[in-house]
């Protein structure tokens, strides 16, 4: 399964997380927004679809950052990661999501995310993860 993945930030330098639904897989853990691709969907189609459709944002601008790659017991999982530095709107939740929040790089804690999305912290760490000023 191929999922594209945000790593959402503002002009604070934060980044945005959110927290998965008790009813769904790994439920209850935080995760950086994205989701599935469709049927012969690219990922960066999907990025800005998915980014949309979960927080009524438009993504502007955004880089690709890298692949992720975990083996759940059940399923293969292949996270497309990219960094987004512009978009326009007001982020909310609008697909189930219990909460959101702007975080610090330094205040992420990788237990909080489930195991797949453990090796996108390396990503994060990046020097020139800052936001693009419109």
């Amino acid at each position: 399964m191929k999922v594209a993945v945000a790593i959402i930030i503002d002009e604070k330098q934060r980044i945005l997380i959110t927290q998965r639904p008790f009813h769904v897989a790994h439920g209850g853990f935080w995760e950086f927004p994205g989701g599935k691709l469709e049927p012969h969907e690219s990922p960066e189609d999907a990025l800005v679809r998915e980014i949309r459709e979960e927080l009524g944002i438009i993504v502007n601008e955004y880089r690709f950052l890298g692949y992720v790659d975990y083996d759940y017991p059940d399923k293969h999982i292949q996270l497309i990661i990219f960094m987004v530095t512009r978009f326009t709107g007001n982020p909310l939740c609008q697909e189930g999501q219990l909460n959101m929040k702007w975080v610090k790089k330094e205040e992420l804690n990788i237990n909080d995310f489930p195991k797949a999305n453990h090796a996108v912290f390396d990503l994060i760490d990046i020097p020139e993860l800052q936001y693009q000023a419109l």
